[in-house]
């Protein structure tokens, strides 16, 4: 995908493939979100957008679950 920007996030509160649907749901109802890949094993999720999407309106896309939303950060 063209101008597509894919970043990796850590999520909190994901013990089962239950959370792993409802957090790849949630996220991408996000606008500008194109794709999400969650990795219940390793607690990430990794999303492409078409745009930079900040992690609060990631979170703010969790909001009402118990679920949290972290950027990993670079060196």
């Amino acid at each position: 995908m063209e101008n597509s920007i894919k970043h990796t996030y850590h999520i909190g509160g994901m013990s089962c493939g239950g959370c792993v649907t409802t957090v790849k749901n949630k996220l991408s109802a996000t606008p500008g979100v194109t794709s999400v890949q969650v990795d219940l094993a390793k607690k990430e999720a990794e999303i492409t957008s078409s745009a930079v999407i900040k992690a609060d309106t990631l979170q703010d896309a969790l909001k009402n679950t118990h679920y949290t939303i972290t950027e990993f950060r670079t060196a």
